[in-house]
């Protein structure tokens, strides 16, 4: 593995125990192609189904979740790829048509799915695995140019990529539907499980079951992410102070709104909206 605070690098990396995250982001561009592995992605209030042979596209502070189910006989095995989006401007200013589409993936407004089919003879993958292999005999002076046209490819293959909408987007049980549906709805507002499940005329505990047993999240926690989802839409397009963002996403409490946020971003929500205006 290759591992500093700018690039980080791991070919083919497998875990062979039980595989979830918690809602996250991250400063950095994560690229993760799954070469062996299924479970669920849940990104964007959407979620989609991880397969073998998928690439999964995580821009800068890009929320999101991943459960894999692991055994022993179906590891979870992917090559994960990650680093700062400032690594590749030096690189672009001769590729107009690449730096645009680059700086439109790092502000989440280029139309690439988080979830794409590649199969392990598309050339995003070959560069993988060669980068992989030589990665250990290229010298220390020249380690940063190498990373550089690396990550210069593999932007270029991204973006030849298909658009259109995701073949892996899962749809579950109308009632886990009507459940998005309803937090997507209120997640201002305070929340009672009380009042969702008197909606779908089913028991609280139905509805918590229900949904955990789909998603593999709590629903407590899926009502978080979106709120912090929302408010970072709003640090993006609006110049609203923080306690009014915290407030229109069901987060009057500036302090408590502050630590949420933190928790699941990496970073405050000052810091959040100065990275986007840089």
């Amino acid at each position: 593995m290759v591992q500093d605070n700018w690039f980080q690098y791991e070919y083919r990396r497998t875990s062979t125990d039980y595989f979830r995250e918690v809602f996250h982001a991250h400063s950095q561009m994560e690229l993760t192609y799954v070469h062996e592995g299924r479970g669920l992605l849940i990104i964007d209030g959407k979620s989609y189904s991880i397969e073998p042979s998928t690439l999964l596209v995580f821009p800068p502070f890009r929320m999101h979740r991943i459960q894999i189910q692991v055994t022993e006989e179906e590891p979870f095995i992917r090559s994960v790829l990650v680093f700062e989006p400032a690594m590749l401007h030096g690189y672009l200013h001769e590729f107009p048509s690449l730096k645009s589409f680059f700086q439109r993936l790092t502000l989440q407004q280029a139309n690439v799915h988080p979830v794409i089919a590649m199969a392990e003879t598309e050339p995003f993958v070959t560069l993988l695995k060669q980068f992989s292999s030589t990665m250990g005999s290229i010298r220390e002076v020249e380690f940063e140019e190498n990373v550089g046209v690396f990550l210069l490819s593999l932007v270029h293959q991204l973006k030849l990529s298909p658009d259109g909408e995701s073949a892996f987007l899962k749809k579950h049980h109308h009632h886990v539907e009507d459940i998005i549906r309803w937090i997507e709805k209120h997640y201002m507002e305070p929340f009672r499980l009380e009042d969702l499940a008197d909606e779908l005329h089913l028991s609280s505990y139905h509805v918590a079951h229900l949904f955990k047993e789909s998603t593999g999240t709590t629903i407590v926690a899926y009502t978080r992410a979106t709120r912090i989802r929302h408010a970072c839409s709003l640090l993006r397009k609006s110049t609203l102070p923080l306690s009014e963002i915290g407030y229109r996403v069901g987060i009057p409490n500036p302090s408590y709104f502050s630590k949420i946020f933190s928790e699941i971003m990496g970073v405050t929500p000052l810091t959040y909206r100065r990275h986007l205006i840089k």
